[in-house]
């Protein structure tokens, strides 16, 4: 909604947040990757560098997830019958979401190595 206060505008983010960690286990399961991965930078204290690139890796991976989701939601209201075409748009957003699982991995790997390395 328009002209809403910045307060307001928070809240409702934070309302969508805690909608999507409620009714998405993939998403609570990326909540805890990102807590998991978060210790084990802790433990092998890499350089900055690659706390910069693992903690952009899983805001783009939790946006991602809120994405999907809200386009899956806005697809089941708009046409609630099963569809092949809708099914095609909801695999290809699950394809993103893999995709950039996959990468915010390698790199996390990437990060550890170099630490261990060094």
């Amino acid at each position: 909604m328009k002209n809403q206060t910045i307060t307001q505008k928070l809240k409702n983010a934070i309302r969508g947040i805690a909608f999507t960690y409620k009714t998405e286990s993939n998403f609570r399961l990326h909540c805890l990757s990102a807590i998991v991965v978060i210790i084990v930078l802790i433990i092998f204290q890499p350089q900055w560098i690659w706390w910069a690139l693992i903690i952009i890796c899983i805001g783009l991976v939790i946006a991602a997830e809120l994405i999907n989701t809200a386009l899956e939601n806005l697809i089941d209201h708009l046409h609630p019958e099963i569809h092949p075409e809708i099914g095609k748009v909801k695999d290809i957003m699950a394809g993103m979401v893999l995709v950039l699982s996959l990468t915010a991995i390698i790199i996390a790997l990437f990060a550890v190595l170099d630490t261990v390395k060094a």
